[in-house]
């Protein structure tokens, strides 16, 4: 690298604060939401929805296997973890349902 020039060195330090930016981003996101959720005196967890999804099937309740048919798609089965709900009651706001 020879002879780097005032712009270049300016576009890496906006380059390096536009990656920053991004990545930080899910963190001030929890971070408003978590503020949000308390000023309305939701639960901290589910955000008064109740429920929580499941990470294991995202949500979708069924899971596909590798085992492969002839046509070569996989076979769709229930999710063991949510037993194909795909979601859980909230720990924190439904300990008593």
């Amino acid at each position: 690298m020879e002879n780097i020039t005032a712009n270049e060195i300016a576009g890496l330090g906006v380059g390096a604060l536009l990656l920053a930016a991004a990545l930080a981003t899910p963190k001030v996101d929890a971070f408003i939401a978590r503020g949000q959720r308390r000023k309305l005196n939701l639960c901290m967890e589910c955000g008064g929805v109740t429920r929580i999804p499941c990470m294991r099937c995202k949500s979708r309740g069924t899971l596909n296997q590798n085992i492969f048919s002839l046509e070569g798609s996989s076979k769709p089965t229930t999710c063991p973890a949510c037993r194909g709900k795909g979601n859980f009651p909230c720990p924190s706001c439904c300990e008593n349902n």
